[in-house]
Parts: C-alpha cells; sequence; structure tokens
C-alpha cells in the first residue's frame, strides 16, 4: 500500500497540507515555541525539545513509517534532494526506498506566470532506520522549510510541525493518541484547548 491508498482508506478526504488539526475531527494541536520568550536561542531550544519529545513519545523502533516531505521550488531551477533525508539515514540501503514525485504548484492563485512546482520525497522505512532527531534538526534550521509528515502506519497517526510555533497530531480513532493527550496536557495550545478537552473528556468519537 503506498502513501496516497493508505491516506484514502484510513483519512479519507484530508491531504498532507497544513492545517492537519482543523481538517481532520481527532487531533491535537501543541504550542512549541513560547510567545513571550525573546531570547531566539531559548526560544529554540524550547522547540526542539518539546518537538522531538513528541516524536518519541509517538514511534517505536519498530514502528513503519511514510516519512513525507513537500516542498516547492521554481521550476527553472535544478531539481536537489533535500539532504535532510539522505544525512539522517541509520540504514543506508533505506535510501534507495525513497521515491520522488513533482505535482503542480500547491498554491496556483499565488503563481499567476506559472513558475512554480511542488515536489514530494517519500521514504517508507522503519523508526530505526532514520535519525529523526537528526531529520528535525536539519529541517528547522533552513530558511525555506520544508513540510514534514510522519504517517505512522501501524498506529494509525500523523504528526506534523507546521513551524517554530506549533504542531499538530491526527489520528484514526482517539484512543491511538488518548495517552499522548494526558501525558502532553500542559503543552497544548490554549486557543484550541476546548475542543480538544471535549474530545477525550467528553467521550467524542
Amino acid at each position: 500500500m503506498n502513501i496516497d491508498e493508505y491516506m484514502m482508506k484510513h483519512f479519507p478526504g484530508l491531504s498532507l497540507e497544513p492545517p492537519l488539526f482543523y481538517n481532520w475531527n481527532i487531533g491535537i494541536r501543541f504550542e512549541l515555541g513560547d510567545p513571550h520568550e525573546e531570547d531566539e536561542k531559548k526560544y529554540m531550544e524550547r522547540v526542539l525539545k518539546r518537538g522531538l519529545t513528541l516524536l518519541k513519545a509517538l514511534h517505536q523502533n519498530h514502528d513503519e513509517l511514510f516519512i513525507v516531505c513537500y516542498y516547492d521550488k521554481l521550476k527553472r531551477e535544478p531539481y536537489k534532494k533535500v539532504n535532510a533525508f539522505n544525512r539522517s539515514m541509520r540504514n543506508k540501503h533505506v535510501k534507495y526506498q525513497m521515491h520522488h514525485q513533482v505535482f503542480p504548484f500547491r498554491e496556483p492563485e499565488e503563481d499567476e506566470d506559472d513558475e512554480y512546482e511542488t515536489h514530494r520525497l517519500l521514504l517508507k522505512c522503519e523508526v530505526q532506520d532514520v535519525n529523526l532527531p537528526k531529520m528535525i534538526r536539519r529541517f528547522f534550521y533552513r530558511n525555506d522549510m520544508p513540510r514534514l509528515y510522519f504517517v505512522n502506519i501501524k498506529r494509525g497517526t500523523i504528526f506534523s510541525i507546521y513551524d517554530d510555533r506549533g504542531c499538530d497530531l491526527v489520528s484514526t480513532k482517539k484512543e491511538n493518541i488518548e495517552e499522548i493527550y494526558y501525558t502532553f496536557n500542559e503543552w497544548i495550545l490554549d486557543w484550541d484547548r476546548s475542543r480538544i478537552d471535549g474530545l477525550f473528556q467528553n467521550n467524542l468519537s
């Protein structure tokens, strides 16, 4: 089963694009960056610590993942793979399983001259095959941060850090992420807390 078939079967109608939380009925939105922190170094330290802690809590070594990366570029520019993938491999053979596709630009209304295109890199692997913390760090320090999604095939979850402010976690069933909800409850974005609490505390499905 490829990623498109998986999404159609388990997340029908949901596209891998922000905002996942608002486009799916079972999910949590966490705050990563402290909006009151003025020290940029301390700000980013918290962002990375929270993001990596959630990533680790969600994925076990033998879980099978789709790691999906979308990024946009000018058509006239030569294609270059995003090095955050290749340089994060623990199992070097896995890189040969990577698939690359080109799609029409995802925001055509902002590209009147048809100059841009959207690229997708897709890797199917086990968690242990990739150094996920290293991958996250490499993505965060790019000026043109790509959109990165971790789709846990067995657990039925999708995790995505949309930018340094926060991240989205969506699931096929609330039971799959209930422990995460209680364990990291203090990190939930207050703006969306009432909706999230309602999902888990009122036994909604």
